[in-house]
């Protein structure tokens, strides 16, 4: 698998989150080139793909410090995703960001005997 064959969002981003909050990310993965269908549409049923190896990674936008680190190995895998019917997701406790700050989540999947680091990149603020 090529992974830059994907396109992901997150669905449930909001623009801020307060530091006390405990946020779940909802990750949609679905083909590049995919075109739906009048059916597709009608029926509300778009095609997703879940990753069954994808990490996370946190970084700080205004000076690029990564504040928390994708964890690509096995023995460490706190930033995995995980899925269930409904897609990827992930946890994070925003009292591990400094409020006050815009943060980017990189997204990186595991394809060929490497993690290759997907193009999108999603942005949020983090306030008391």
């Amino acid at each position: 698998d090529d992974f830059s064959q994907f396109t992901t969002k997150i669905t449930n981003l909001k623009p801020r989150y307060h530091s006390d909050e405990n946020a779940r990310f909802r990750v949609f993965t679905r083909p590049r080139n995919f075109s739906p269908t009048i059916y597709t549409v009608a029926s509300n049923e778009l095609q997703k793909v879940i990753i069954p190896s994808a990490s996370y990674e946190i970084r700080r936008v205004i000076d690029n410090e990564v504040v928390l680190q994708n964890s690509t190995s096995s023995a460490t895998q706190h930033t995995f995703l995980s899925y269930d019917n409904s897609g990827s997701y992930f946890d994070l406790d925003m009292s591990l960001l400094e409020p006050g700050y815009m943060y980017a989540i990189k997204l990186y999947f595991y394809s060929s005997q490497a993690w290759r680091q997907q193009k999108e990149e999603f942005n949020f603020r983090v306030e008391k």
